[in-house]
């Protein structure tokens, strides 16, 4: 997929290797973990003790961030390793600095996005009534924020550091960006999937149900409940909800509707199997899209049959959220899956990625 390089070019993509890894292991994570404490701080002094549901968010972004960091210190590491080879004109060298610095462009995007649901966004209007507005010093410059910038800076480097075509450079630009795109909506929606289904509606109340109750198993509890209206429930209600008796919900459209949210009886909720494959299958197929760069890079099937499937799998439970939990953001997050997915069954793009020759090859 990429063309030949001149002595300068090389040069030039080495020392990004090196500067990459160094920013990937001193400067990155540093960068991560302020982010993640002024959210944490905000998520549990402002919103759960009003917003019940918002609880998840620390466990899953204690877990999600670090994960990032561990894998950017690592990819750091590799970075500052293999920069002797990228200089040498190792197609496998550029080709897994390109994947490297797509985990920067993706962790940042997937860090930046919930400092933006949790610190800048006002919540105060409702629909969970008692939540103050944010901060006055809350902006969208999150500390985190140059991790993408920068990531995708050494992106596209590793990209188009070569003498091929600006019109060839351009028809690589569109899905490898894509690529990237689609891999962190799929992750934001995974953080939604984990979010609800980790989400134990009474554990914050006085009498919270234990480990074998059914009603604290993550598997069981929302047999016994109206998912969707949990999702706009205030903790003052929960400490008195009752079984079989409606309660006043306000919908995210701001409607007050009475509805029974908690059932005397279980009845099966598909929300279960929904919010676990839209969480943690999202999660790895996120990890995937980004794990088959490197491999696309050097036209392996590998990488191709990785972005086909993860995208065809994201886009399906993408869908499927939708109709089960009526979710804006998993149909948005379906239709760039199977767009994605459509875009590597096109020639003009499927040639970047596999050898058409040898599949003629192998059917013969």
């Amino acid at each position: 997929m990429f063309n030949k390089t001149t002595k300068m070019q090389r040069t030039i993509m080495a020392v990004t290797a090196v500067i990459a890894g160094i920013l990937m292991m001193y400067i990155f994570p540093t960068m991560g973990m302020k982010t993640l404490k002024i959210a944490l701080v905000e998520v549990m002094e402002r919103l759960i003790p009003f917003d019940p549901d918002f609880y998840p968010a620390v466990p899953i972004l204690g877990a999600t961030y670090a994960i990032w960091f561990v894998l950017l210190w690592l990819g750091g590491a590799l970075a500052i390793v293999i920069a002797k080879k990228v200089y040498e004109g190792k197609e496998w060298a550029r080709s897994t600095m390109l994947g490297l610095a797509a985990v920067p462009a993706v962790a940042g995007m997937t860090m930046w996005i919930p400092w933006m649901v949790l610190v800048v966004s006002d919540y105060s209007k409702g629909p969970v009534p008692g939540i103050i507005p944010p901060p006055a010093w809350a902006s969208p410059a999150a500390p985190v924020l140059p991790v993408m910038i920068f990531g995708l800076l050494f992106y596209y480097i590793f990209l188009l550091m070569d003498g091929d075509s600006i019109k060839n450079k351009i028809i690589k630009i569109i899905p490898y960006t894509f690529l990237g795109i689609v891999a962190g909506m799929v992750f934001m929606n995974g953080q939604h999937g984990v979010r609800y289904f980790i989400f134990i509606p009474e554990l914050l109340t006085a009498n919270p149900p234990g480990d074998f109750n059914p009603l604290g198993n993550f598997f069981t509890n929302l047999d016994y409940y109206n998912a969707l209206a949990l999702t706009t429930i205030s903790q003052a209600q929960l400490d008195t909800i009752k079984a079989g008796v409606p309660v006043d919900i306000v919908t995210k459209s701001h409607e007050i509707v009475s509805q029974v949210v908690k059932f005397k009886e279980p009845t099966y909720d598909p929300n279960t199997l929904t919010l676990l494959l839209g969480g943690f299958m999202n999660y790895a197929s996120s990890y995937l899209m980004v794990l088959a760069i490197p491999f696309l890079a050097m036209k392996k099937k590998f990488g191709y049959y990785t972005v086909l499937t993860t995208s065809l799998a994201t886009a399906l439970i993408g869908f499927d959220g939708y109709f089960v939990r009526n979710s804006f953001e998993w149909l948005v997050g379906g239709i760039m899956s199977l767009a994605l997915f459509i875009m590597f069954l096109l020639p003009i793009f499927k040639n970047l990625f596999i050898n058409e020759d040898d599949e003629e090859t192998a059917e013969a």
